[in-house]
């Protein structure tokens, strides 16, 4: 389907929306974003991606965002599915909101919270649900212009939508302006995602100029009189048109004669038009231009009247009077999205500019890493009454200029009328358009305004929003709050902000600290600041801070009704989650910890939070009595999870994992469950790095690494990367290492540069390992690999970690110094690595030292005796990729002594599991070493169950138990499309073409 000729010198620009749109109808998602400087014909475009999207069925969800709006909570998601559900029937409705997609009701306005919070994870995953729901009887392209105007909420559900479209028959058609100044961190990274490909409008050249200066005053004009108007507006389509309506206004002949006449029109057409009109205006239309300014696009005419103090007639005819409809019209009218290009005619002016190529032809090119972004976020207003009329100005320069015009101290008294009108016509029904208001409005201390922004922000934050919530309760504090309210908007303020910014949360929580009164109230202020600190440098005064509130707490209080033995007991945890993340903190430790054990004697969720706490530390020095402390804080059923539990849980499964316990994943699946439910993406992103430890202690590579690579993702929606102290680089290592065992070290490598270590004592032990495996694939000469893992070690013992199974790297530097002609080092340290091991116990890190000190061994019986106590302990462990290992190496050694046929047995053992393990690299050489040992290894992949990843095992038992593909996918949280793919995988490895077949094959 070609574009259709309506626009000047747009085909290029046209064709590559309509080909989104074919794309979208296909069924394969995509995503364009148009971009260029305001008045270039963006919104035009947008308008006219409707036609080719109506002729081929594919259902159009518009949303239009708001420079003056930012404190509307979804407001663009509102705009889009907020008509969809309004206008469903009862049985329509329930399956779009079916599922997952429930709490999508609350977050576009259409249901009341029940109280309980949604975080902002599960808001994004509800939206996701929304769309695929909405995409289920159709082809669906979301239309959203301004975007540089949009609300961060609605951006953040742009960014967590976009890399899944593939799966989906869902378009994103976006417009923004490439030159507004302050961008949006997450706007800029959206804008610069190769999946969007990215549509800038050029400006016209003096022939389509000309053509459009024909379009408006309907007749050709002087070539003269067109290339001064080209100059005057430097060919902007919507400067263009302003500056010929100027010339039709003042009666200007459009002859050769007159060309010089418009010179000095065009630069400031648009402001120039606004001044022109306001000097002719009589006070109540002044009045009323301000009012819809200050209102926002799709005001009702009646709240904009009232506003201006004006009565409904005077209102109508002050609409005339301002310029209806070229400069205010209906809020759905047609006109609306015009910003320059000129609409009907099919008089063959769009094919100008390519008839005459350069400057005029759109540039479109995919993916394009150099878009560059600024401008505030915003939002738009809803949630007026039905049957209202409603009006806006035709673009948002007109917007601006008349709002422009209005004095600072006017609009702010404005704003605040206007968040009354708001209350009074519908209470509080609509608190994020009166907290928007309210933003604006200059602080005067009054009671009203700082109850309103504070349930804005207990409903924003109720809807997965903390950053506008924490917006709302900043702007509540200027206000301010009356002196004995302070501190709790604080607390509120640290409550929210700490899902996304714990340095920020943490400085609230300070701030709180020295206005509060009572002991067992500094001291809980000061547990949750420790909870904060954990992850952000802590400074000396935070860990003052801590010490004197566990101080404040009468000793002889413990087992008190006011609980303050557990309250004791939380804190001491979070002095330790401080000071695990200081180089000096750890130093203490040793000192710090035995007096607290006794703390842990209490019962609550404080003391097993301690309990946490010191089993991870009691960990990284290698003591096996951590396993027991972890099981019991984790199996007491008071670490329900929560922002506030975060850390001690992360700490405690963390040790199920470095101890390889089988429950370990279990537990790591209902985090994971809860932060998809109702959780946040700091619980996400904390729940994924662990959980991929998990998987790589098992050998489930492709398992770790998807883990990772959500954990990556979520932290990148965040944008906390550079503010983690330990999240961060604990998922890139674990990403890295992942990728490297998997043979992708080109992967690894990228992974291993953008990670941010070295600030704190976690990243340097966590991404250490990697970084010297990298160098071995790397072939980089063994004596400089020895002296860097050598330098990581001494600087990790430093800091108290000497468990092998947190930091690996004594054996590559082993294998290192041996290959550099030190192998007495090389034997004291693959000694003191299986000695520790041992220590700790669990199977995986004694079967690596026994695998690498047989590499180290003098005489090859003894290589052997190692080898086989590599592979007693590894074969019933949990660690499937270090049995692998084992047994390759023990397979080459017997082949290697004269032991042919067990040699190759061993080997095709460890093909299994290489192959079961996705280690291509191992797998590739066992393949050699079977080949060498005179056998003919298999080269297709391994079937049957065992073949299976955890991932396909749990899509395949939900299959064979009757759930349909869309069931599976809300269970796991995952797309339909993804879920297909699985099953193609599964049937493919269990040999099977139909789903009846699924639960036969699975039987053992």
């Amino acid at each position: 389907m070609s574009a259709h000729p309506r626009l000047v010198e747009r085909r290029e620009a046209s064709a590559a929306l309509t080909r989104a749109v074919e794309s979208v109808r296909r069924g394969s998602g995509c995503a364009v974003l148009v971009e260029g400087v305001a008045g270039i014909g963006k919104s035009a475009l947008l308008a006219e991606v409707r036609r080719p999207a109506h002729a081929l069925g594919v259902r159009v969800l518009a949303a239009r965002a708001g420079e003056l709006e930012t404190g509307f909570v979804f407001g663009v998601v509102r705009q889009l599915f907020e008509p969809l559900l309004v206008g469903a029937d009862p049985k329509r409705r329930a399956a779009l909101l079916a599922g997952p997609a429930a709490p999508a009701a609350a977050v576009v306005g259409q249901s009341a919270t029940d109280g309980s919070a949604v975080g902002d994870y599960a808001a994004l995953n509800s939206l996701l649900w929304l769309t695929v729901n909405a995409a289920e009887q159709g082809p669906l392209l979301l239309l959203v212009d301004d975007l540089h105007w949009c609300d961060p909420p609605s951006l953040r559900y742009l960014a967590f939508l976009l890399p899944r479209l593939a799966e989906l028959n869902v378009g994103v058609v976006a417009a923004a302006r490439g030159d507004e100044p302050g961008a949006d961190r997450l706007l800029t990274l959206l804008a610069t995602d190769p999946a969007f490909t990215v549509v800038r409008p050029r400006p016209l050249t003096p022939i389509g100029t000309s053509a459009l200066l024909a379009r408006v005053f309907e007749e050709r004009v002087a070539p003269e009189f067109a290339r001064a108007c080209h100059r005057a507006t430097r060919g902007n389509p919507l400067l263009l048109r302003e500056l010929a309506r100027a010339v039709r206004d003042q009666g200007l002949p459009t002859d050769a004669a007159h060309a010089g006449d418009v010179v000095d029109l065009g630069p400031h057409a648009i402001a120039r038009l606004v001044e022109r009109r306001r000097a002719r205006l009589d006070p109540p239309a002044v009045r009323l231009a301000a009012a819809l300014a200050v209102l926002g696009d799709g005001a009702p005419l009646a709240d904009a009247a009232e506003l201006a103090g004006v009565g409904m007639h005077t209102a109508l005819a002050a609409l005339d009077t301002i310029g209806f409809p070229e400069i205010v019209c209906d809020s759905d009218c047609g006109n609306c999205a015009d910003d320059g290009d000129a609409h009907g005619g099919t008089d063959g002016g769009s094919d100008a500019g390519d008839r005459a190529g350069g400057g005029g032809r759109d540039a479109v090119r995919s993916g394009d890493p150099a878009y560059g972004y600024g401008g505030p976020a915003g939002t738009r207003r809803g949630g007026y009454a039905a049957g209202a009329r409603r009006v806006r100005f035709v673009h948002p320069l007109i917007r601006s200029a008349v709002y422009a015009s209005i004095s600072a101290a006017g609009r702010a008294r404005m704003h605040r009328a206007a968040a009354r009108l708001v209350e009074a016509r519908g209470g509080e029904a609509d608190l994020a358009q009166i907290a928007a208001h309210l933003l604006h409005a200059v602080p005067a201390g009054d009671p009203r305004t700082v109850t309103l922004l504070r349930r804005a922000a207990a409903r924003a934050g109720g809807l997965g929003a903390p950053a506008e919530a924490a917006a709302y309760l900043r702007r509540c504090l200027e206000e301010p709050p009356p002196p004995a309210e302070r501190t709790a908007v604080l607390l509120e303020l640290a409550d929210v902000t700490l899902a996304r910014d714990v340095g920020a949360a943490a400085g609230h929580l300070h701030s709180a600290l020295r206005l509060a009164t009572g002991s067992v109230e500094r001291a809980r202020i000061a547990a949750l600041l420790g909870e904060a600190a954990a992850y952000v440098q802590p400074t000396a005064e935070a860990l003052a801070d801590l010490e004197r509130a566990v101080a404040e707490i009468e000793p002889d209080a413990a087992g008190g009704a006011d609980g303050s033995a557990d309250l004791r007991a939380r804190i001491a945890a979070t002095v330790l989650f401080t000071e695990f993340a200081t180089r000096s903190g750890r130093a203490a430790l040793p000192r710090r910890v035995p007096p607290l054990r006794r703390l842990t004697e209490a019962e609550g969720p404080g003391a097993r939070m301690l309990d946490c706490a010191i089993a991870y530390q009691d960990a990284m020095t290698g003591d096996p009595r951590a396993v027991e402390r972890a099981r019991r804080a984790l199996s007491s059923g008071l670490l329900e999870p929560s922002e506030h539990t975060l850390t001690a849980l992360a700490l405690g499964l963390a040790v199920l994992v470095l101890a390889e316990d089988p429950a370990a994943i279990r537990r790591l699946d209902e985090l994971m469950a809860y932060a998809r439910r109702r959780g946040s993406l700091r619980i996400l992103a904390t729940a994924c790095t662990v959980r991929a430890r998990g998987w790589l202690s098992l050998g489930q590579l492709a398992e770790a690494e998807t883990d990772a690579r959500e954990g990556v993702e979520a932290a990148r929606i965040l944008e906390r990367l550079p503010r983690t102290a330990v999240l961060g680089p604990v998922v890139r290592a674990t990403l890295a290492d992942a990728l490297l065992q998997r043979g992708l070290a080109d992967e690894a490598e990228e992974v291993l540069g953008a990670a941010e270590g070295g600030r704190f004592g976690g990243p340097v032990h966590m991404l250490s390992g990697p970084r010297v495996r990298l160098a071995l694939t790397r072939g980089v000469p063994a004596a400089e690999v020895a002296e860097s893992a050598l330098a990581v070690g001494r600087a990790t013992e430093e800091l108290g970690i000497v468990n092998p199974a947190v930091t690996q790297w004594r054996l590559p530097a082993a294998l290192a110094l041996r290959a550099a002609g030190r192998p007495e080092e090389a034997h004291e340290l693959a000694v003191r690595e299986l000695d520790l091991a041992r220590g700790w116990g669990a199977p995986g890190p004694v079967g690596r030292a026994l695998r690498v000190g047989a590499g180290l061994a003098a005489d090859r019986g003894r290589a052997l005796e190692l080898l086989r106590e590599a592979v007693g302990v590894l074969e019933g462990s949990q660690a499937r990729l270090e049995y692998a290992e084992a047994e390759a190496d023990l397979g080459t050694a017997l082949h290697a002594a004269g032991q042919a046929r067990e040699g190759r047995a061993r080997l095709r053992v460890a093909l299994d599991l290489a192959d079961q393990c996705d280690a291509a690299p191992l797998a590739g050489r066992v393949r050699a070493a079977l080949r060498a040992a005179g056998a003919r290894p298999r080269r297709s992949a391994l079937t049957g169950p065992r073949a299976l990843t955890p991932s396909e095992v749990r899509v395949a038992d939900l299959a064979a138990r009757g759930h349909t593909n869309r069931g599976i996918a809300q269970q796991l949280f995952v797309t339909p499309k993804t879920v297909e793919v699985h099953l193609s995988r599964i049937y493919r490895k269990l040999g099977i073409t139909a789903r009846t077949e699924l639960a036969r094959a699975l039987r053992p």
